[in-house]
């Protein structure tokens, strides 16, 4: 039991009703008996929820009580601070109502389940707020139950409950305003496994921001689980604030840990793998030794250089051991500089007949040296291809590439070549799709293949851009002409 023996019991109940109401780790560990969150890392995220609660993204380590800080004690705190005799005045009056949202209802109604819990057991919490819980919230609440949600002892009738819980994909009310948002485990393994399922968490998010009041709060509080999940759309277009905290000081998995014991972090490290771990506890789906692709390694060409030896790289829709329905074909020419410059790219959910049509106009614009197309599935392509070549009258050798090498270790061939920047791309790819949209190829490329890799899901332009290097296309730089040998001798002279 709380007690301040020099107050009397009127200043003690109004000054521990004020510490609750204002103080998340006085709350937390006096109030609610969270004895466990009386660690200096846990006391300074209380310390930064209580300033800036609202309009933020907060990316915690698993096990780092972002949960607990957040969904269970600031929204407790928040409730318990604008109702009862005397609301704080930062809520001007207003008796808030919140809902908490998770992937799925089931998630949500866990956080909820917290807070009702709470108000049926915690004698102390009940006695000094007696005129927001009730006594018996089982008989005595118009509402209490995880479904329908906790309705605390209010003077206003909204016809939210005072606190609810829902699913963002499933489960989502209707006709429902709520003062506070709070999403909590939005993103998870489920939410990331496919591309269609990534768009359909954001665009379910998206529609449920119609359930805040106006002027209402979002907060967002979760871990990663994928570089393009909903968390990346959510920093990307400025919708909250991210406020990250890796398991580990610098954010790196040799760091030092922030919360959590070092032999505990390494054992996670050791069952978890790199990726996993890098995702759960250092909030980078990308972190560690990934052998991925640097920003800093891409160049770009401005002006079409001229005298490139031309090769056509082809993988359809499709192939053996694919989750995807995109065609990708590059045009990539060689240079006399030992370059590698990307000419045309592109990838599209195309048929057999608009695969052999691509390929043709391709051909005859560029007029490659040679065209690489991988042999998995393509018998059906090459058949139509050379029915084509007779129809047309015009014909072309095509070269079949494929190996058991796995795709991730095909495409880690290119690594050397982006870090030594010979590989470069155009500013912008504008290409028109088959349904009439226009795509700028460059920035899908870049921001949905190149810089996710190798946690991005179907990087099939990376895949075929990877055969510029396979060894039965041959492809070869252009020799440079006696003129032009001769200007580089003396310039180097000259230097």
């Amino acid at each position: 039991m709380i007690g301040l023996p020099s107050f009397s019991a009127k200043e003690q109940r109004s000054l521990i009703r004020y510490y609750c109401r204002t103080d998340l780790f006085f709350l937390l560990y006096f109030a609610l008996g969270r004895k466990d969150i009386f660690h200096p890392w846990l006391f300074e995220r209380c310390r930064e929820i209580e300033k800036e609660p609202d309009d933020r993204l907060d990316l915690w380590a698993r096990e780092h009580y972002k949960s607990t800080i957040i969904t269970f004690a600031k929204t407790f705190q928040d409730i318990l601070a604008s109702h009862g005799e005397d609301p704080l005045p930062k809520w001007n009056g207003k008796e808030i109502t919140c809902g908490i949202f998770s992937h799925t209802r089931p998630s949500a109604k866990s956080f909820l389940r917290q807070i009702k819990y709470e108000c049926e057991s915690n004698i102390i919490l009940r006695s000094f707020f007696d005129d927001v819980i009730w006594e018996n919230p089982k008989k005595e609440a118009p509402k209490w139950s995880e479904d329908d949600g906790l309705i605390m002892k209010r003077k206003s009738n909204p016809k939210e409950s005072t606190v609810e819980a829902h699913g963002v994909v499933d489960g989502q009310p209707t006709g429902k305003h709520f003062d506070i948002l709070i999403y909590d485990d939005l993103v998870t393994e489920k939410s990331v496994s496919t591309e269609d399922m990534r768009s359909k968490t954001t665009e379910q998010l998206v529609l449920s921001y119609n359930l805040g009041a106006h002027g209402g709060k979002r907060r967002f509080i979760g871990t990663r689980y994928h570089f393009n999940d909903t968390y990346k759309v959510i920093m990307d277009r400025n919708t909250a604030i991210p406020r990250v905290h890796a398991a580990t000081e610098d954010g790196t998995v040799d760091g030092k840990p922030v919360f959590i014991t070092e032999e505990a972090l390494k054992k996670k490290r050791a069952d978890q793998g790199p990726y996993v771990f890098g995702c759960q506890m250092l909030q980078d789906p990308k972190s560690e030794d990934a052998q991925g692709f640097k920003p800093e390694w891409l160049k770009y060409w401005s002006m079409e250089p001229l005298n490139t030896n031309n090769y056509i790289l082809v993988d359809p829709a499709g192939s053996k051991n694919k989750g995807s329905d995109y065609t990708s074909m590059w045009v990539v020419g060689l240079g006399a500089d030992n370059n590698y410059y990307c000419l045309s790219f592109f990838r599209d959910r195309l048929n057999l007949t608009e695969r052999a049509a691509k390929l043709f106009e391709l051909h005859q614009q560029y007029l490659p040296l040679g065209v690489a197309y991988e042999k998995y599935g393509m018998q059906a392509d090459i058949e139509h291809i050379e029915y084509e070549m007779e129809v047309k009258n015009y014909r072309f050798d095509i070269t079949q590439v494929g190996s058991n090498m796995p795709k991730g270790d095909r495409i880690k061939r290119l690594v050397p070549l982006f870090e030594k920047k010979r590989i470069y791309l155009p500013k912008k790819m504008f290409y028109k799709r088959r349904d009439g949209a226009m795509e700028d190829m460059t920035h899908i490329f870049v921001n949905e293949e190149y810089l996710p890799f190798p946690v991005g899901h179907h990087p099939d332009m990376l895949d075929s851009l990877s055969r510029i290097v396979e060894s039965d296309l041959q492809a070869v730089f252009p020799r440079k002409s006696n003129h032009e040998q001769s200007l580089q001798q003396d310039f180097r002279h000259i230097v």
